[in-house]
């Protein structure tokens, strides 16, 4: 990052947020960085939000990056965190894309308990009517947000779908089950250190603690399993699937998605 970059982006990080929510939240954060490009950027915007802010491998190692474990680095946060008293910790991959959050009792938040918690803090805050899903996304998404008159536009699985989603008039915000998410009115695509600060902005907007958020989310149960098939008889198994299906309600965003009454199932061909 060059200062002039730097500048640009804690400039445009501000207008997506409320700094002075943010300062008066008076939050205490450990942050990784994993050894990331990050740790270029982060410090100069955390600087402009008057956090203590107890930072983590904030330089850039790619001795470091090749033998970076995410969910150790994570654990480790989660005692940081504890032993600091602090409100929330989070974990930046090495590219700066992928976001894992610790609330305030150490706990590291699972990916779909990272995005049902944001999106549980979106309503009242989201710059349009929409967000943006891939079709794997558990059910309970668009149920914590039916209620307060948000839609869902469901993507096809890959993360070109849910960039492209993410500029489409309406959508104000974009993730997925992995960690990635996308702030549209920053820029489309995915940036794990303008999440941080939203989620900062969110929880201090609305005065609740992380851990709060997490303990009343609806419980979730999703199965993945591969099933190897040759590739001249994947035509026919989705078609099969679509014959076997024609008496329920079917999406097919991406691959057949079986709508039943306690859940669903989808079948996506494998096209790597």
């Amino acid at each position: 990052f060059a200062p002039r970059a730097l500048e640009h982006y804690a400039t445009a990080l501000e207008g997506t947020v409320d700094i002075d929510a943010i300062r008066a939240a008076d939050f205490k954060v450990v942050i990784d960085y994993a050894y990331g490009s990050a740790s270029f950027a982060m410090p100069k915007v955390l600087a402009k939000l008057g956090l203590e802010v107890l930072a983590v491998n904030p330089f850039v190692s790619t001795a470091g990056v090749m033998r970076a474990d995410l969910d150790d680095h994570a654990r480790a946060v989660g005692d940081l965190v504890r032993t600091s008293g602090s409100q929330i910790g989070a974990v930046i991959d090495p590219d700066g894309e992928q976001l894992r959050l610790i609330d305030d009792e150490g706990h590291v938040l699972t990916d779909t308990e990272a995005l049902l918690a944001v999106l549980t803090l979106l309503p009242g805050n989201l710059y349009g009517d929409e967000v943006a899903l891939p079709v794997n996304t558990t059910a309970k998404a668009e149920e914590l947000l039916a209620p307060h008159g948000i839609g869902v536009r469901w993507t096809k699985l890959s993360s070109s779908a849910l960039m492209d989603a993410a500029t489409e008039p309406g959508v104000g915000f974009a993730g997925n089950q992995d960690g990635n998410f996308i702030l549209p009115g920053f820029m489309p695509g995915f940036d794990a250190a303008a999440t941080f600060v939203k989620v900062l902005d969110l929880l201090a907007k609305q005065a609740v603690k992380l851990s709060d958020v997490v303990a009343n989310l609806p419980r979730t149960h999703v199965v993945h399993e591969q099933v190897v098939t040759p590739w001249d008889h994947k035509g026919a198994v989705m078609r099969t699937l679509m014959e076997q299906s024609k008496d329920r309600e079917v999406v097919l965003v991406d691959g057949v998605k079986v709508l039943h009454d306690d859940g669903w199932a989808l079948a996506s061909p494998d096209t790597g």
